[in-house]
């Protein structure tokens, strides 16, 4: 039996009344009781670079914090676009739609702007160099009915992915706010989402984008190219020895020369609160 229908159906058995499988694993947008609190000194970092948007960073262990700037915004939901990614990587690779990380997608000899994504690629460098083409034929392998139930299980953002297939995430009615995205991230570091830990584990390991002696960063970049006006995103984790710090930054990317941003921007806060390098 598909491991969506035995989901499914063991929902059903076990939910209590008034209780979905999707409310049972959807994080609250901070952390369960917790406050937000303001950091407006991150505001400099934002200036610097000339942009407008807010970053949200989380701590994990026995005393947790969420702290943002601009909480409101924080608390906004936006297109994840390319952030969306990495729940579809988790979706494919749990239904089988593509069999591991070493999977190869041969290009199919259309040319496009973007070079990296002119060449057969890797499941995992198709992810790190954001290859839309891929993940598009990914999503309409994995299909409309089974890609629906999966986001409203894991309950990502406002689970809306409309009727098209291949662009629900690029320009359609799917939202998640910074918030959402650095608890859904902090359920993917702890085993907390409705997959095999094969699964999660093999997603982690295709997120990493730096790794030193001192720790690992794991993290994937989105632009709401489609929409206007853009939307940049930079979400991920930092693990430090026993530690964790999730983050999730979005902000208006409105110039060519905004979009470098979403990293200098993010990188600035967690260097001046000590968390990377």
């Amino acid at each position: 039996m598909p491991r969506f229908l035995f989901f499914a159906l063991l929902s059903c058995c076990l939910a209590l009344p008034g209780l979905t499988a999707s409310a049972a694993w959807a994080g609250s947008a901070a952390l369960p009781g917790m406050a937000v609190t303001d950091r407006p000194d991150w505001g400099r970092h934002f200036a610097a670079a000339g942009v407008t948007g807010t970053m949200v960073l989380s701590t994990d262990g026995d005393a947790p914090t969420v702290q943002a700037y601009d909480p409101a915004r924080a608390a906004t939901g936006f297109l994840p676009a390319s952030t969306f990614k990495i729940p579809n990587s988790l979706i494919a690779l749990e239904t089988g739609v593509v069999a591991g990380p070493d999977t190869v997608f041969a290009w199919d000899g259309v040319k496009r702007p973007i070079e990296a994504w002119n060449a057969d690629l890797t499941f995992t460098k198709a992810l790190r160099v954001s290859s839309v083409p891929i993940y598009q034929e990914i999503a309409r392998r994995i299909g409309q009915e089974r890609m629906q139930w999966w986001v409203r299980e894991m309950g990502y953002g406002n689970a809306d992915i409309g009727q098209a297939i291949d662009t629900f995430w690029l320009d359609g009615k799917l939202r998640i706010s910074a918030l959402e995205q650095a608890a859904f991230l902090r359920r993917l570091a702890h085993d907390q989402l409705p997959f095999s830990a094969k699964t999660m584990a093999a997603v982690r390991e295709m997120l990493v984008e730096e790794r030193t002696e001192s720790g690992v960063l794991r993290a994937k970049t989105g632009l709401t190219a489609r929409v206007s006006p853009n939307v940049g995103w930079w979400v991920g984790w930092v693990e430090k020895g026993d530690g964790r710090w999730f983050f999730a930054l979005n902000m208006d990317s409105v110039r060519p020369e905004d979009v470098p941003a979403r990293k200098v921007v993010a990188k600035a806060v967690l260097a001046a609160e000590g968390v990377w390098p």
